[in-house]
């Protein structure tokens, strides 16, 4: 009985994506500074970014594996744990884009990155059992906040534009696409407010 239920338990487990960059030593261009104790929700410890190959790359460290993140204990499948905002000023202009006023780090973002992960039931059929996908969603932002999907992904159908692996979640975007300038901004949505940052 036991090694049958291993074998299911390591049929349902995520498939670990690959590393999408080589980060080295680079420091982080968003760290939370006080994380909250660890809840039911995985939270965002540190998000890093580089340039690579006309491409933004980004790498999002969690709290937990996303393993564990997107299941429960008894290895189902589960949505709405995993999730992090981040909002991307490309043009370094807080008179474009999203207007939330002055002093708001969000002001001036021209789009919003969304990463989630959503649970998949089982596809007899298709001989398939019940999953999670790391999903990530790129909108534009007007002046009011009005959002248009501009890029959306997965880790099963783009495992080179999103990989997750361990407690990291790596997500490519085209930097061309964004319009991302070397002086660009990150702004990482927090609990305890919007937290800013470079590409260093």
């Amino acid at each position: 009985m036991l090694p049958a239920l291993l074998l299911t338990l390591a049929a349902q487990a995520r498939p670990e994506g690959r590393p999408l960059f080589y980060w080295g030593a680079r420091p982080a261009a968003i760290a939370v500074p006080a994380p909250a104790p660890k809840g039911v929700e995985a939270q965002v410890l540190e998000v890093h970014a580089a340039h690579d190959k006309g491409d933004l790359v980004l790498r999002f460290t969690l709290d937990r594996p996303v393993e564990e993140a997107t299941r429960l204990p008894d290895g189902t499948p589960i949505s709405g744990r995993l999730r992090a905002v981040l909002y991307i000023d490309a043009d370094d202009d807080q008179r474009t884009g999203w207007d939330q006023g002055r002093g708001d780090l969000r002001t001036g973002a021209d789009q919003r990155f969304d990463l989630g992960a959503v649970s998949i039931g089982e596809d007899p059929d298709e001989k398939r059992p019940p999953g999670v996908v790391v999903s990530a969603t790129l909108y534009s932002l007007t002046a009011e906040g009005r959002r248009q999907t501009l890029w959306r992904g997965d880790d099963e159908s783009e495992p080179s534009r999103v990989s997750a692996h361990g407690e990291w979640v790596e997500v490519r975007l085209a930097a061309a696409a964004l319009g991302f300038s070397p002086r660009g901004r990150l702004i990482l949505a927090t609990a305890d407010g919007p937290l800013g940052g470079r590409v260093p």
